[in-house]
């Protein structure tokens, strides 16, 4: 097939234009994944962060069932064996530390001897 007037004005209107939309199709499609990809790896990266969170929060939450675990362990062992019974609330006098060592009295020993 030789080529004439004809074909030449064919693939100029219809082939090169043709050409020009595909490669803008390509371009912008590789633009809007490139921008998908990058949005999937920040919500990657917030949720990897959330997941550190609760992570953390349940380490947190183990040691304190631990401790309150060992603590009702020791308070069974206690009350059952050697018969401990932990104080009222009410009943527990607080006793206030001095800052300085003020001398004993007793007042009761004068008012004794003044009666006699």
């Amino acid at each position: 097939m030789i080529y004439t007037g004809k074909n030449k004005m064919l693939f100029a209107a219809v082939v090169k234009p043709l050409i020009i939309v595909v490669l803008l199709f390509g371009l912008f499609g590789i633009v809007y994944l490139r921008s998908s990809v990058m949005q999937l790896e920040y919500t990657i990266s917030a949720l990897e962060q959330e997941k550190m969170e609760h992570l953390r929060e349940r380490k947190m939450l183990l040691a304190e069932k631990t401790s309150l675990l060992s603590f009702e362990k020791i308070e069974a062992t206690l009350s059952s064996s050697q018969g401990f019974v932990f104080p009222d609330r009410i009943k527990v006098i607080h006793v206030k530390k001095q800052e300085r060592v003020s001398p004993y009295r007793t007042a009761l020993e004068k008012k004794h001897m003044t009666e006699q």
